[in-house]
């Protein structure tokens, strides 16, 4: 878990300020730059999001006798949560002009790669294989909002999804490790 703080704190450090968006004002979520805009991560991680219900939903599918119940109780918490929030955050579209249609396909695209990146024989530990780097890109999807934007909702949804794809990562890494999987392990 250290190591994915020490990383965050590397990633904040390592911003150039040029790339960061103005201060949001909070009626005001998006910017001139389209790729720094509230607007543009809002859409991003709709789609984002719809990837996670999408590989949990995959392994919620297989049959019972082959799900680890504390992985299939992490695909039915990731359903829950990340449907509530694409329905907050499509919410807060409507107030800013809708959809950036072109940050939702890009992110769309990712996800469907994203799906077939892992083919493990066993479906939950494709699951886990799927979510690390999901979960992570997700962390590092927060960071912009985290250093740059004021909109109050904003960054209290982006503290709430780095805080807790974190927690997940540290969780599924330990349960990978418990079976031996040390793909990625810091020592060896």
């Amino acid at each position: 878990m250290r190591h994915i703080y020490l990383f965050l704190a590397f990633l904040l450090l390592a911003l150039p300020a040029q790339a960061a968006e103005p201060p949001m004002q909070a009626h005001d979520m998006h910017d001139s730059d389209p790729a720094y805009s509230g607007q543009a991560f809002l859409s991003g991680m709709i789609a984002h999001h719809e990837g996670a219900v999408a590989m949990s939903e995959a392994l919620l599918r297989t049959p019972e006798n082959r799900q680890d119940p504390q992985v299939a109780a992490w695909a039915r918490e990731i359903i829950k949560a990340q449907k509530s929030e694409i329905e907050e955050m499509k919410g807060w579209l409507k107030d800013v002009g809708g959809l950036d249609q072109k940050a939702y396909d890009q992110m769309h695209r990712e996800m469907q790669a994203m799906m077939h990146r892992y083919t493990a024989q066993d479906p939950n530990v494709q699951f886990v294989q799927q979510m690390l780097p999901h979960h992570g890109m997700a962390v590092i999807m927060t960071v912009p909002v985290l250093v740059h934007f004021q909109h109050e909702a904003l960054l209290k949804l982006a503290q709430e999804i780095s805080v807790s794809q974190a927690r997940e990562m540290h969780a599924f890494r330990t349960w990978l490790n418990a079976r031996g999987d040390h793909t990625g392990a810091f020592f060896d």
